[in-house]
């Protein structure tokens, strides 16, 4: 395999600012604290016997993290994969997390040695080992990072057009589950356009008396009570849009109770 000009890091993503630069040495948790002038790993081990897995982790991790930086990827790899082997065998899940991290960022890249699917399997267990050491954000991001890769190479993965439909629009709602704020941006985008809709066909009138169309910011304000399932009854829908309000009232439903999910999803921990 052709080696790639010498990089520090590993090669990452494109798109994938919301992931941190992840460290390139680590000290497994429960490695015993290193002597004052003491940074031997042997030494370490035969002081605790049973830090030794621990330990090996912690010295696979550095081996791949020295490959990298000299673009041996195959053998970075290697080493990541052993490190975190280890490392969930020994729960240094901090140390299993990064490493299948940095495996499923080698595996992504649209160059020797891709393996997509492998990439994506290593991505999910990265996201659990961060979620057994409570670092929830962090796995938080790489959920998103991992759905918006899985959106970008929904055609290299086969995915059909449904799904990837699918993908777009979960991500463009609500942020793959994990942004509240777009859900309420959204309901704004969908009250707004409803309310385009009824002032442009003249689709809603006034309630009692002598009907008049209503004018653009009381179909907002119709369009607003339609949404949330409010009703006032001061507007009603007229005829020929009766059923186009009703599915706007239906959407506000689904909103509502989408929110709540997504919130919770956010607040989880």
């Amino acid at each position: 395999m052709e080696k790639p000009a010498d990089s520090p890091q590993p090669p990452l993503p494109p798109a994938s600012g919301e992931i941190e630069e992840l460290p390139v040495t680590l000290e497994a948790d429960f490695a015993p604290l290193k002597d004052a002038g003491t940074t031997d790993l042997d030494d370490q081990s035969d002081a605790e016997p049973h830090h030794d897995e621990s330990l090996r982790a912690q010295e696979a991790f550095e081996l791949a993290a020295q490959a990298a930086a000299v673009g041996d990827e195959e053998r970075a790899v290697r080493q990541y994969l052993k490190a975190s082997n280890l490392a969930e065998a020994a729960r240094e899940w901090y140390l299993a997390a990064v490493s299948c991290q940095r495996v499923g960022d080698f595996l992504q890249n649209e160059r020797p040695p891709e393996d997509l699917e492998r990439a994506f399997r290593m991505y999910r267990r990265a996201v659990a080992a961060y979620e057994q050491c409570g670092l929830f954000d962090e796995a938080r991001r790489l959920s998103y990072r991992l759905m918006g890769l899985k959106m970008r190479r929904a055609r290299q993965l086969r995915l059909s057009l449904l799904v990837r439909i699918e993908l777009a629009l979960y991500w463009a709602a609500a942020g793959f589950g994990y942004r509240p704020l777009r859900v309420i941006g959204s309901a704004v985008s969908v009250v707004t356009a409803y309310a385009l809709l009824y002032w442009a066909t003249e689709g809603v009138v006034t309630a009692g008396g002598t009907p008049r169309h209503a004018g653009f910011w009381e179909c907002v304000y119709f369009s607003g009570i339609t949404f949330a399932t409010v009703g006032y009854g001061d507007f009603i829908p007229a005829p020929h849009m009766r059923l186009v309000a009703l599915t706007e009232g239906a959407l506000g439903v689904f909103a509502m109770g989408f929110f709540v999910v997504v919130l919770a999803k956010r607040l989880r921990h």
